[in-house]
Formats: C-alpha cells, sequence, structure tokens
C-alpha cells in the first residue's frame, strides 16, 4: 500500500508502464538538475526584472508606478507558483499498475476487456515504482491527469459493445487443417471417385442450377449429392475402406475383398457413416473447445457442415498462411495429380492472396507497432515537461496544452480498439444471417469483395487516429498536428518493413515478375 503521498497509477500494458516509469525517472533528473542550478528560478527573476523594465518606460505617472508595477508582479507571480507547485514540483511517488486483462472475455468481444475486481501485479513486483534502484515521483497535475486520461479511455473501451469476434473464430478455423496423412489421402479419393463423377452427372444432365443448389454442390460433402438419388448412392471407393466391413451383396464381385475384410462403401456411406465415415473423421480434426464456443454461436443443424468445408477448402488458411489443404472443386478425374494442375491450383490459391499481401503484412506490423510507438511518445512528451513550463515560465496555457496532448495520446487506445472491434464484426455487421456469416466463414464468398474488405479494416487503425487529432484542432489545440505527424512518422517504417516483406514473399512466390 502506498502512503499518503503516493500516486497508485494504472497503465493498460507492460510496455506502457516500463515508457512511463523511465519517462518520468527522467523527468525528475532534470528537474533536479534544474533546481540545482538554479534554472528553474530564472522564470521568477525574469518576471521581476520585465516588469521593473515595464514600469521604468512607461514614466512616471502621479506617483502610482511603483504601486501598479507590485500589483503585476504579485498577480504573475501567485499564477506562476501556482503552476510551479502544481506541473512542476514531483511531490507523489509513482506506482504503477498494469491493467488485469480478462483474456478470454477479451477474445469473445474483440476488444480488451478488463477483468473486474482490481488489477495484476506488475512485471517486477506488485506495483512498478522504480528501475535500476531509481524511484520516480510526479507533480500533482499530472497525476491527475493521467488517472483521468485513462480512467476515460477504459470507460470509452468499456463503451465498445461486447459481440462475436467473427474474424477471430475464422483465423482460429484457419488455423486447422488435416494432420492426418492417411484422412488426407482418403479426401482425395473420395474427390476423385465420389466428388467428381456425381458433378460430372450433375452438369451432364443440363439445365440450370440454383445459386442456394450451385453453392452446396460445389464441396465434397455436398447435401444434395448424398439425399438425391442417382449420386453419392450410384458411386463407390476404389479400394476396400477400412471400417467398412465387407458386405456380400455389394462387394462379392469385388478385388482384395471378402468376409472379415474391409469392404467397399458407397460415397454415401463413406461420407455419412457414424464414426468411421469422413464426416465424422474430419470432424474430429477440430479441436473440441473450437465446437463447443462455435455451438455457442451458431445453433443450425447444418453450421457444423460449414466447418467441414472450411477444413477441406483449398481456401482455408490463406489469411494465416496454411495453404496445405485437401482440395475441393470439380479439375480432372486424376484429382490433380499432374506437374500442371498442381502448378496451377498453386498459383490459384497463392495469387489472389498474393495480391493483398505486401498491404496485409505491413497493415500486420504497424497493429503491433502502433502501442509501443504510443508509449514512446508519452515518454517523450513526459522527459520534456520540465524544458517546456520552464521555459514557457510556468504557463497555464502552455500547462494545458501538454495535458490534452497527453490525454490525446492515451485516447488513441480506445480508436484502435474501436478498429479492431469494426474489423473483427465487420462481418456481422454486413451479414445479418447465419448463412451469410456461416457462408464467409467456410471461404465460400467473393475473393474480391474480402480483398476491400482487408483494405478497409487496415486503413481504419490510421484513419480514425488521424480524424481524431483533426478533431482537436476544430476545438483550438495546436498539439492535434504534431501529434497526428508524430505517429505517422514514428509508425511508417515498420509499415514499410512489413511492405517490404510482403513483396519479397510476393516476388519469391511469383518467380520476381509481379509487382
Amino acid at each position: 500500500m502506498g502512503g499518503l503521498l503516493t500516486a497508485p497509477l494504472v497503465v493498460f500494458d507492460y510496455f506502457a508502464n516500463a515508457m512511463t516509469l523511465l519517462g518520468w525517472i527522467i523527468n525528475n533528473a532534470i528537474w533536479n538538475v534544474m533546481v540545482g542550478t538554479g534554472i528553474a528560478a530564472v522564470p521568477f527573476i525574469t518576471l521581476v526584472l520585465s516588469e521593473w523594465f515595464k514600469a521604468r518606460q512607461e514614466g512616471d505617472e502621479a506617483g502610482t508606478k511603483g504601486i501598479l508595477t507590485v500589483n503585476r508582479i504579485e498577480t504573475r507571480l501567485y499564477a506562476m507558483i501556482l503552476a510551479y507547485a502544481f506541473t512542476c514540483l514531483p511531490l507523489l511517488q509513482v506506482q504503477l499498475a498494469t491493467a488485469d486483462i480478462d483474456e478470454s472475455r477479451s477474445l469473445e468481444c474483440g476488444t480488451r476487456q478488463f477483468a473486474s475486481g482490481g488489477w495484476s501485479e506488475g512485471a517486477f513486483g506488485a506495483t512498478e515504482n522504480s528501475i535500476g534502484g531509481q524511484q520516480a515521483r510526479m507533480p500533482l497535475w499530472w497525476a491527475g491527469v493521467h488517472a483521468v486520461s485513462h480512467g476515460v479511455t477504459a470507460a470509452a473501451v468499456h463503451a465498445i459493445p461486447c459481440s462475436t469476434d467473427f474474424e477471430s473464430i475464422r483465423m482460429e478455423l484457419d488455423l486447422h487443417s488435416i494432420e492426418d496423412p492417411g484422412l488426407q489421402q482418403e479426401v482425395g479419393e473420395f474427390q476423385r471417385q465420389c466428388f467428381g463423377p456425381a458433378r460430372n452427372r450433375l452438369l451432364q444432365e443440363g439445365g440450370t442450377i440454383e445459386t442456394t443448389r450451385a453453392m452446396d454442390v460445389d464441396w465434397i460433402g455436398s447435401n444434395y449429392f448424398q439425399a438425391t438419388p442417382g449420386y453419392y448412392d450410384s458411386f463407390y471407393a476404389g479400394r476396400p475402406i477400412a471400417g467398412f466391413p465387407y458386405d456380400a451383396s455389394r462387394d462379392v464381385s469385388r478385388p482384395n475383398t471378402g468376409p472379415g475384410m474391409p469392404g467397399y462403401p458407397s460415397c454415401q456411406e463413406w461420407w455419412s457413416a457414424e464414426s468411421v465415415g469422413l464426416w465424422a473423421r474430419l470432424h474430429q480434426e477440430v479441436d473440441p473447445g473450437f465446437w463447443d464456443s462455435f455451438r455457442s454461436i451458431f445453433t443450425s443443424s447444418n453450421a457444423e457442415d460449414y466447418v467441414i468445408r472450411r477444413l477441406v477448402s483449398p481456401r482455408s488458411g490463406a489469411a494465416s498462411g496454411n495453404l496445405d489443404q485437401a482440395v475441393v472443386g470439380f479439375r480432372g478425374l486424376d484429382g490433380g495429380s499432374s506437374f500442371w494442375d498442381a502448378t496451377v491450383t498453386a498459383g490459384s490459391a497463392i495469387g489472389g492472396t498474393l495480391s493483398i499481401l505486401p498491404f496485409q503484412a505491413g497493415m500486420d506490423m504497424l497493429k503491433q507497432a502502433l502501442p509501443m510507438v504510443q508509449g514512446i511518445l508519452v515518454m517523450a512528451i513526459i522527459i520534456c515537461l520540465p524544458f517546456v513550463m520552464v521555459i514557457s515560465s510556468y504557463s497555464f496555457k502552455v500547462a494545458g496544452m501538454a495535458t490534452f496532448g497527453l490525454f490525446a495520446m492515451w485516447f488513441l487506445t480506445f480508436w484502435w480498439e474501436l478498429a479492431r472491434w469494426i474489423n473483427a464484426n465487420l462481418v456481422d455487421l454486413l451479414y445479418r444471417s447465419d448463412a451469410a456469416k456461416l457462408s464467409w466463414l467456410s471461404a465460400a464468398n467473393n475473393l474480391y469483395d474480402r480483398m476491400v474488405l482487408q483494405f478497409v479494416e487496415g486503413m481504419m487503425f490510421l484513419v480514425l487516429p488521424t480524424l481524431w487529432v483533426a478533431v482537436l484542432g476544430w476545438s483550438g489545440m495546436k498539439v492535434g498536428d504534431s501529434l497526428g505527424r508524430s505517429v505517422t512518422q514514428s509508425t511508417s517504417p515498420s509499415q514499410s518493413a512489413g511492405q517490404k516483406g510482403g513483396s519479397q514473399t510476393q516476388a519469391s512466390g511469383s518467380g520476381g515478375k509481379l509487382g
């Protein structure tokens, strides 16, 4: 517990904790030098000399010159002393605690959710109050600014609605893949021996295919192929499949089978059989914890089919670089095993991703760098405060500008959290029906639309803070423009580095001929 002259303050992450504490330690050292050398007293001496010189210039006015001079000195001196006492004297010992984040709740909501009931322990103890044995102290005014700014920011973040983070669900789903090599091979065989012939038959029948049916028959687990006579019930596995016992009425004329041996299931049985069917085995490839969270959001009977579809989709994992998935779609009946088909498949999967890769790589590094840049800029402002206050002769106007500058910098956290929430919930805002959301999760939506959304989502992290500092400019605060330039110039190297990395990947994936 801190004493009477302790400032127990909260920051939102450990990096900000260290940077804020370091800023105040250096601030204290600079202020001690100014006090020890007498620089801190120069504004008071300047006040007396300037008023005396001004009075000498005005001349003798019926003997009132001395009284006027004293009054002016007294009035300005009181204001300077107040500013000196509240904004410069480091009276409070700094104790910083990092806000305790509820990780599971944050993943659910798409924004940082602070745990109720207290704060976590700092990286170097219950709270951080020293670095290298040096303790930090801060003036009363800046302690209040810190507390109010973080309180307002936390309240604004808390006001963002907590809703399902569909982007997180999609990314988590992208991380799933078919780990069992035997199952991978079996899915490929099913595509060649069941899905290919069934889709061939559908196309040979001609006629118009409804939009909803066209989407359904575009993957190996098509409900239409399973339920309609003449499709999956008419085609059979090309070899005996483990888990499906020999059936004399079905397998008597087939090779390499017999009583007590595996048989040749129909495609309908092969896909939908309980426990041993492909659908059930693919279902087991997905983490049970993911299924629990998924079922809490989507309750429709066919919702899990969309997850399985995403798992076997060639687009599954495109967002996370995971392109090694069992293919689905209508190609040659050899399953695309030829060198040319494999090359075309890789090109089509990588090409759509590489077109946005440089931008996405740059934005990803930018998102990671933004809080760190924010912490460093806050530290720089804190270090500059002694110089600013002394040079301004302890001006309340300058203190007010510094106050709003710090508040504006800390409040950027809210805008970035808002941008992250919009990024995570954009699909929910655009697509109100569960069917449309599931289609988006299964990668069945328009790739061009997805790329447009990626650009919009990325730019929000820059546009919203820029608008914020512009609004500060409307209110007459001159700090807006300088803050905006500081954030932009500080984060541009990280974004450029990410874009260069993405461009290098793009060049590697295209043989150096793209871009």
